[in-house]
């Protein structure tokens, strides 16, 4: 069923597909920055309120509308305009509103909104015209920071795992972790270029990256625990922390396969890439 907007006050439209969005506004609506009434999906909308949200780009960011003088304003602006009525323009909000402040939330919020659907997918392949329009910029946007903050945490781990179960230097530890856990990956971004077409190709290989981030950051605890703890203790630590992190790993690749319309293959070929890297790195370095 569409509504219109009826409130008397600002409206926030939100994408109603988007598990991330609604998390998002039930939150402002915890914290009471946000009243119920005042918090609409795109989807329960019609007519020149379903026309002026689009206009406004409710496809890649939110939209706060004012249905009397018919005003919209999108993203982070359009979240401190509404919060900053609903608090009497508070202090902190003047300050986020600031120059500088604010320009740096708009980038923020426009590489999280753009990638919406790569940071948390829904549980169903969407077709709409209320998909964030993808584009290379602002996909490396977010995939490039989270490579490089992944491939740093990797070496990290390698270097804890040498050190603490004393099989080499740091240095030798970094590099073999990358190149043993990497390689599989590498491989999969390959095979992605190769036989992925348009935009699937660019999400696969963003859900990629999203995957290893959340992956490698489970093993961040049992990195810096390496300093502490004896090395029987350290051992079945890293144990444990792999195989969470591969278990949370696989969980969220079958949900992003499905997500962006993909068989079954690419999974049991993500599963088959990595252990080949790691075992393949393993069976030349010992």
């Amino acid at each position: 069923m569409t509504t219109g907007v009826t409130t008397s006050g600002k409206t926030l439209i939100y994408d109603g597909d988007c598990p991330m969005c609604n998390a998002t506004v039930g939150l402002l609506l915890r914290l009471k920055l946000l009243r119920s009434e005042q918090a609409l999906s795109n989807h329960d909308l019609s007519g020149d309120d379903q026309q002026s949200v689009r206009a406004a780009g409710i496809r890649n960011q939110l939209v706060v509308l004012d249905p009397q003088s018919r005003e919209t304003r999108s993203g982070i602006d359009g979240i401190l305009w509404i919060v900053g009525e609903n608090t009497g323009n508070h202090l902190a909000i003047r300050l986020l509103s600031l120059p500088g402040i604010r320009h740096l939330l708009r980038w923020g919020y426009q590489t999280i909104s753009y990638n919406r659907r790569v940071i948390s997918p829904p549980r169903r392949q969407i077709v709409c015209d209320c998909e964030p329009e993808v584009t290379l910029t602002r996909r490396l946007t977010l995939v490039v920071p989270t490579l490089v903050l992944a491939v740093l945490m990797t070496a990290l781990f390698g270097a804890a795992v040498f050190l603490g179960w004393q099989l080499g230097d740091a240095p030798a530890g970094a590099v073999f972790m990358c190149v043993a856990a990497g390689s599989g990956w590498v491989a999969l971004v390959a095979a992605a270029l190769v036989l992925l077409r348009g935009e699937q190709r660019i999400d696969y290989v963003a859900h990629l990256v999203a995957t290893m981030f959340v992956g490698v950051l489970v093993l961040v605890p049992a990195s810096l625990l390496a300093l502490v703890l004896p090395r029987p203790a350290l051992i079945v630590l890293d144990g444990l922390s792999v195989l969470a992190s591969f278990s949370l790993m696989l969980a969220m690749q079958r949900r992003r396969v499905a997500a962006i319309g993909l068989s079954s293959r690419w999974l049991w070929a993500w599963i088959i890439a990595l252990a080949v890297g790691v075992a393949g790195t393993a069976a030349i370095y010992f």
